[in-house]
Order: C-alpha cells, then structure tokens, then sequence
C-alpha cells in the first residue's frame, strides 16, 4: 500500500512473489555473461560512475577543464551602490565584491565547478536520455516537479545557515570569530572547555557539515585557547567531536534525510530522538580530554 499523494511518480504495483521477480519486472530480466551483460552493467551503473568520472576530469590540474569552469573574466557588473557589485563572467562564476562597502568581503559562486550542473543534473538528464523508452509511467516533467517539491524546504534551512556560514569564516581582527573567541575566553575562561564541544556541534546544527563547522568555529577555538592558555590541539579535537557528533541534531540534514527518503515527519520528532546521543558524545568527549590530554601545551 503505497501513499503517493502529491508526487506524480507511481511505483510499479502490480504483485510480485520474491524481490527478484519485483527487479526483473523493473529493469527487465538480467543478461547472461557476455557482452550484453556487460553493456547492461555500464549501462545500470552510469549515474554512479558517470558522476566520478566527470568529477575527475573537471579537478585534475593536468586536464585544463577546471581553469575554463572557473574563469572571472571577462564579466559584465551591476553596481548595487553600498550593497556591492555584482559580477557574472563568462565562465557562470557568479560574485559579489565589496559587500556594504567592507573592502575584501567578497562572495563567488563557480556555478559550473560546484558539484551540481556538474556532475549531477548532466548526468541526471544523460541518463534520462539513455533510459527514455523505460520511462513510460514517469515522465521528465513529473520527475522534475517532484525533485523542486522536495527542495523547497531544504533550500530555505540551507540558506540562512550558509549565510551565517560565511559570514563566520572571515578571517581578521573585525571578524566575528576573533570577536567572539576573545569575548567567550573572557567570560568562561577555564570553563571554556566545557562548551568547546558543543560549540562544534552548533556549527553542524547550522551548516549540516563537520567540514564547515571547523572552519566556522576552528578559529574562535584557536583564539580561546590561546587567550585561557590550553592546549591549541586539544581544543581543536574537541571542536571536531562536538562538530561529528553535531550532525545528528543538524535541522538541514533531518530535512534532506526526510524529504529523500519521503517522509512526512517533523523534524522536531526526530530531534527529540538524537539530541541526547549527541550531548552524550560531547559529554564523554569533554571528559576524557579533561582527564587526559587538556593539561598538555
């Protein structure tokens, strides 16, 4: 029994005794050895390998494709008075330059390097190509609709947290990190070390990325540390705990988690089941650290 409401896509439904029956019903029976098996296993596997492929070809130094994907010239401007100025080169590197009149805050966006035209809507669309006569219960336009249903939600959350994101990852003495790791060092001094986990975490509450997580809060650590005299190391470790651990209460990962899998669940109930696995990592994490490590400079 299959609830689909709101999606076009309909899932095969006639009965099937056994899981091979319900595959083969699907993509047809399997090829014997030879050549047609082959051809069907390339063919089967294409979004997977397809992906890592164009992925290589546009990140290897030696090939050149990633110095055309990422040019910034030539480019026309729209100057946005004391908002900034907008750039669109030639190669889609979307920027904006000197945001609010601050000179060096500046924001680009690689529209052809960032994994996302490339690989994942070539490959989505070469594969749909390919498989065309099998699509016959689903169409592009259905699947497409349903795909920008689910992202609506998630494009939201995602949003104001990058925003956040890159706001905290500048980097020089009037940057919010410097401010905030001299201004928490202050008020907990030793005590610093305490929320330094769950500092993390919150990074990976907002970003839904241990990777942007430390290189949000990275520097206030380093800051604190320095500024309460703590092992720099040991501060940083417990920043990644936090930050690994952090990604279980992270809202825009329960949303993307629910909006691929098609739940239709609040993201508060599934919050109320993880937020006490993660603070009990954190917990242990700060122990351990304290009773070991922490004294080393």
């Amino acid at each position: 029994n299959h609830d689909n409401e709101g999606s076009e896509i309909r899932p095969t439904t006639a009965p099937v005794d056994s899981v091979k029956d319900y595959v083969d019903q699907v993509l047809g029976p399997r090829k014997t050895t030879g050549a047609a098996y082959v051809m069907e296993l390339l063919g089967r596997t294409f979004p997977i390998w397809g992906c890592v492929v164009l992925l290589i070809l546009t990140r290897l130094e030696q090939i050149g494709l990633k110095g055309y994907l990422t040019l910034r010239e030539p480019y026309f401007e729209i100057v946005f008075n004391t908002y900034g100025t907008f750039r669109l080169s030639a190669s889609l590197v979307f920027q904006l330059i000197n945001i609010l009149t601050f000179p060096g805050l500046n924001w680009k966006y690689e529209l052809l390097y960032t994994p996302f035209v490339i690989p994942f809507v070539v490959i989505s669309l070469t594969t749909m190509v390919i498989y065309r006569k099998d699509m016959t219960e689903s169409k592009p336009k259905d699947i497409f609709s349903t795909v920008l249903q689910r992202l609506k939600n998630p494009f939201v959350a995602l949003l104001g947290a990058l925003s956040l994101v890159q706001l905290l990852i500048k980097v020089s003495t009037e940057a919010p990190a410097f401010i905030l790791g001299n201004v928490l060092a202050e008020w907990f001094r030793q005590g610093f070390v305490v929320i330094s986990p769950l500092l993390g975490a919150l990074g990976s509450f907002f970003s839904g990325s241990t990777t942007v997580s430390n290189l949000t809060f990275g520097t206030i650590q380093v800051i604190a540390a320095e500024s309460i005299g703590i092992s720099k190391t040991s501060m940083l470790a417990l920043q990644v705990v936090g930050a690994s651990a952090g990604n279980g209460i992270c809202l825009n990962n329960i949303i993307s988690a629910c909006t691929i899998c098609g739940l239709n669940i609040g993201e508060g109930a599934i919050l109320a089941k993880t937020y006490s696995r993660v603070f009990s990592n954190t917990t242990i994490a700060t122990i351990v650290m304290l009773a070991f490590f922490i004294r080393f400079r």
